[in-house]
């Protein structure tokens, strides 16, 4: 009987894991909203962006915690730029996105040379936000 509950136990734990997705955006366009989506996971959420297809690299911007499970960002840096969305929850689990290239857009007056959203030295302005951090140029939901 004790096998039993703790095969159960571990099979949502396992099931748990497995269900933190992070979602790939269609499109990512410099100095235009993007929304990040994912499903499955326990709040709080760490987001981060992670050069292409190297995902134990550091990250090359950071946002401030989640606690829902979308974030709209205003794409800050460069076209060209390559990048992983990384999404890791509460218990430690983590999920990527596929390869995402950012493209070029009508405007590079947003781009932002911080690497940490949220921190003093950021050039972008707040255009409400939730979660942690101040002058991030993203919304919550």
């Amino acid at each position: 009987m004790k096998f039993v509950t703790l095969s159960a136990a571990l099979a949502a734990a396992v099931s748990a894991v497995h269900g933190l997705t992070i979602n790939t955006p269609a499109s990512v366009v410099a100095c235009e909203p993007t929304q990040f989506t994912w499903d499955g996971g326990s709040a709080p959420y760490y987001l981060s962006l992670v050069p292409g297809g190297q995902p134990t690299a550091s990250p090359i911007k950071q946002f401030p915690n989640q606690d829902g499970t979308s974030y709209t960002w205003l794409v800050d840096l460069q076209a060209g730029t390559i990048f992983n969305i990384a999404l890791k929850d509460s218990t430690g689990a983590t999920s990527y996105s596929d390869i995402i290239t950012i493209q070029s857009g009508s405007s590079t007056s947003c781009l932002n040379t911080a690497v940490e959203e949220g921190s003093s030295t950021s050039g972008s302005s707040a255009t409400g936000t939730s979660g942690s951090g101040s002058g991030a140029a993203a919304t919550t939901s």
